[in-house]
C-alpha cells in the first residue's frame, strides 16, 4: 500500500463474521487503495460488546467511523449482511453530502425484495444449528465444539435479525456507481435477486456472476478482488466521482 492511498475501501461483514475475513486483502489490492475493515460489535476487538438486532442503532456506531475517515475518497464493499449495511450507509451518508465513489455489494438480495422463509434468527436452537449448517459459512470444526457454539449462536442470532427485520424506505437512487457479485450455486439468493441491484443507483451498474456458493469471498477470493481491483482501477478521479462533500462539505 501507498504512504499515502488515494482511496479507502471500508469493508463489512457477513452474519457472524468479524474483521479478520479481510485480514489478507491488502495485499491484493491496487497500492493506491487502503483497506479498511469496520468491525461490528460482538466480535473481534469488540468482542464485550453486545451485537444489535436492529439496523439503526448499528448504522448509528458505523456512520461517525467513515465520517472521521472522510479526507479522501473512498468505495464501500459488503458481503451479504454487509451488503445491506454497505447500502444503508451510503444513504445515511448522502444526509452528509457524502458518497462512495463506488458501492460494491455481495451474496445478497436487493433491499427492496421481500424476505422469504422463515425468519432465520427465530428458529428453534436446532433448526437454528441446521441451517448454520446450510448456510456452508461455519467450519464443521466450530460447528461440532460447543463451547464455540454457545459465544457464536447470540451473535448470529443478532446480526440475522437485522436483515429479517429489515423495512425498505424507497428513496432516490444513489449517485454512485454500483457493482453486485452473485453466486452461480448461492442456496440463499438467486441471481434475479441480485440483479435487482440496478434499480438502487443512478450510475453505472455491472452485474458480476462468480463461481460458487453463498460463501464465494472465500472460496474464489481471488477472483473477486480482481474485480474489485479492475474496477477501483478504473475510476478515473475518484474525487470526482460523489465526492462533492469533501469539497463543499
Amino acid at each position: 500500500m501507498s504512504d499515502s492511498p488515494a482511496l479507502r475501501l471500508f469493508c463489512l461483514p457477513y452474519a457472524g463474521g468479524s474483521a479478520r475475513i479481510f485480514s489478507d486483502w491488502q495485499s491484493r489490492l491496487p497500492e493506491h487503495v487502503e483497506c479498511v475493515p469496520l468491525e461490528l460489535p460482538g466480535r473481534g476487538i469488540r468482542f464485550n460488546e453486545t451485537p444489535h438486532e436492529r439496523l439503526d442503532p448499528l448504522l448509528d456506531e458505523l456512520l461517525p467511523a467513515v465520517l472521521a475517515r472522510r479526507d479522501r475518497p473512498f468505495a464501500l464493499f459488503g458481503h451479504s449482511l454487509g451488503a445491506l449495511l454497505a447500502f444503508e450507509l451510503s444513504r445515511r451518508l448522502r444526509q452528509h453530502r457524502l458518497l462512495p465513489c463506488h458501492l460494491f455489494v455481495s451474496a445478497f438480495r436487493a433491499p427492496h425484495l421481500p424476505v422469504h422463509g422463515t425468519p432465520d434468527h427465530s428458529l428453534p436452537d436446532e433448526q437454528f444449528r441446521a441451517r448454520l449448517r446450510e448456510f456452508n459459512g461455519t467450519p464443521q470444526e466450530v460447528l461440532d465444539d460447543e463451547g464455540l457454539m454457545e459465544l457464536l449462536i447470540p451473535i448470529l442470532r443478532a446480526d440475522l435479525a437485522i436483515p429479517d427485520t429489515y423495512s425498505h424506505v424507497s428513496e432516490s437512487p444513489l449517485d454512485c456507481s454500483l457493482t453486485a457479485f452473485a453466486g452461480t450455486d448461492d442456496g440463499e439468493y438467486t441471481t434475479a435477486e441480485v440483479a435487482e441491484w440496478a434499480g438502487h443507483t443512478s450510475q453505472e451498474f455491472k452485474l458480476k456472476i462468480m463461481p460458487g456458493d453463498h460463501f464465494f469471498l472465500h472460496h474464489h477470493q481471488h477472483s473477486l478482488l480482481d474485480e474489485i481491483s479492475q474496477r477501483l482501477t478504473a475510476i478515473d478521479d475518484p474525487d470526482e466521482s460523489a465526492q462533492a462533500s469533501l469539497r463543499h462539505g
